[in-house]
């Protein structure tokens, strides 16, 4: 055999007897854990969009029909309770005063005439009476004076009737044309103004609202796969369209009846604490509420 073959053979051998051996399969440890772990998540931040009222407001409306002839008021204005936001038309207001107040006399002239006829005819009856019982007169001429008296008596009565009704429509027509006139009803901002300067208001007509801006809360729906989440008393995270900052509001009310079909729970929160500035936490802003511990919807 030749050599050089002789010694590649040789050198093979001595490497595949310093390798190391295959390693020997092992057996599993039944205390081991072979499953990868399970990562816990945080609970996922129920989100829900609202909208900013107030707890206490009040509308300020028409009291008597008439022709809108100022309006001095404008949507995010500061009022004061008893300041003058509007002004109605008084020409027909006054126009109606006048003719009450002249029929209210000329009821009132009437009736006094009645009387006076009345008292005439009393005495009239009277007289008569005393002729018949002293056999002077007729017994025709008593019934006759009583028939007159008492027909008198009678359009007197009438008339005064007018007259307490007439007084009454003037009374009306004074408290209406003092209605004339439209105040504040209560210290706070207008908003959703609605009417314009020479349009007739009619009695009732919302002309616009006026809210308390230091007591404001925020009102938003919870669908009903996520009622669990919500609780009286509890905190939740208020963030503004407009405004990266947030406030904190306390669940205050939560309605007990659905909304079919919609299916969901009106639910109020009042903004406490520090707030907002007013030109970023106004009344019907939007807002999103954020329920930050809530341990997901019961289904």
């Amino acid at each position: 055999m030749p050599v050089l073959p002789l010694m590649r053979l040789s050198v093979a051998l001595l490497v595949a007897a310093c390798a190391a051996p295959a390693p020997m399969p092992t057996e599993l440890d039944p205390t081991e854990v072979t499953q990868a772990r399970v990562v816990k998540t945080p609970p996922a931040v129920v989100e829900f969009t609202g909208v900013i009222t107030s707890r206490r407001s009040s509308v300020i409306s028409a009291q008597v029909q008439a022709r809108i002839e100022e309006l001095d008021i404008h949507s995010g204005q500061v009022v004061k309770t008893g300041e003058l936001v509007a002004q109605l038309d008084q020409t027909e207001l006054k126009t109606k005063l006048a003719q009450a107040r002249s029929q209210e006399q000329s009821a009132l002239l009437e009736a006094g005439a009645y009387g006076a006829q009345a008292s005439a005819l009393r005495k009239k009856m009277i007289a008569e009476s005393y002729l018949h019982t002293m056999g002077a007169s007729a017994a025709m001429a008593v019934t006759t004076a009583r028939a007159e008296y008492a027909q008198v008596g009678g359009q007197g009565g009438a008339a005064m009737a007018r007259a307490i009704t007439a007084k009454a429509a003037r009374e009306q027509s004074e408290k209406d044309l003092a209605k004339a006139q439209i105040f504040s009803p209560i210290d706070g901002i207008i908003t959703g103004l609605k009417a314009h300067v020479g349009e007739i208001a009619q009695v009732g007509t919302p002309l616009a609202r006026v809210f308390d801006p230091t007591d404001l809360i925020i009102r938003f729906a919870v669908p009903k796969e996520h009622r669990g989440a919500v609780r009286k008393g509890q905190r939740v995270e208020l963030t503004i369209e407009g405004s990266q900052r947030t406030v904190w509001a306390t669940v205050t009310s939560i309605s007990g009846a659905q909304e079919p079909p919609l299916n969901f729970t009106v639910v109020e929160a009042d903004i406490g604490g520090p707030k907002l500035p007013p030109e970023e936490l106004a009344v019907s802003s939007i807002g999103r509420v954020r329920i930050a511990d809530a341990r997901g919807a019961k289904r």
